[in-house]
């Protein structure tokens, strides 16, 4: 993995994603990627709140 102090914790955790992983959201949303809106980062955020709660519920968390 390459090094880039200037990157963001964000970036560090993707790149720390598994190579076929990285590859498939690239593909999904193209490289490089766009900036994302406010509405979109609120999507992000909601839907990994709701998936932590469904996976407590399920006693997974």
């Amino acid at each position: 993995m390459v090094t880039d102090r200037t990157a963001s914790p964000a970036t560090l955790a993707f790149r720390a994603l598994p190579e076929d992983i990285r590859s498939y959201v690239e593909c999904i949303i193209g490289n490089p990627p766009r900036p994302m809106s406010m509405m979109e980062i609120m999507l992000a955020i909601g839907t990994a709140i709701a998936n932590e709660r469904e996976a407590a519920k399920r006693g997974e968390g």
